[in-house]
């Protein structure tokens, strides 16, 4: 059975902050994150005949906001020849003891832990929920999630 329009018009209100904040926490501008969701709304809405148990329709529309925001980056993301390099320039150090919040020290970790740690804090996804809408073991997302509080310990703590 087909969802119906104000059925899926109903699930993207109640799930707008947590898309937004999903593929905020893949993308890395605001203005990419509004615009994959944006196209993960449109994809939702031409496969809502997909989605049988609407109990997991949360997971769902996550996945595909995830899955959206990955095609995305992968197609932004700019390559060059390490060959054009002769020389290599030191990374910036970071100065981890200046203030900042909890979201803007989350928004500073490696992707992959990033995204984890958004999906199962932020909007309260289990780990089996975030392993399925990333597409990864649920061990992955144990050790990310390890990973990325032991990285905000020491970042957070004075």
């Amino acid at each position: 059975m087909e969802m119906s329009q104000e059925t899926f018009t109903a699930l993207v209100v109640e799930n707008q902050t947590a898309m937004y904040r999903t593929a905020r926490s893949i993308l890395h501008t605001n203005e990419d994150a509004e615009d994959a969701v944006q196209e993960a709304i449109c994809k939702a809405y031409a496969r809502r005949s997909t989605l049988r148990d609407l109990a997991k329709a949360r997971t769902w529309l996550l996945r595909i906001v995830a899955n959206t925001c990955y095609d995305q980056y992968h197609k932004s993301r700019p390559t060059a020849s390490l060959s054009d390099f002769e020389w290599n320039l030191p990374a910036p150090e970071i100065d981890w003891t200046e203030q900042f919040s909890l979201w803007e020290a989350v928004q500073r970790l490696p992707d992959e832990q990033r995204a984890v740690v958004t999906l199962f804090y932020y909007e309260g996804l289990s780990v089996r929920e975030v392993a399925r809408i990333l597409v990864i073991s649920q061990g992955a997302v144990r050790t990310r999630l390890t990973r990325a509080r032991a990285r905000l310990r020491q970042v957070l703590e004075p």
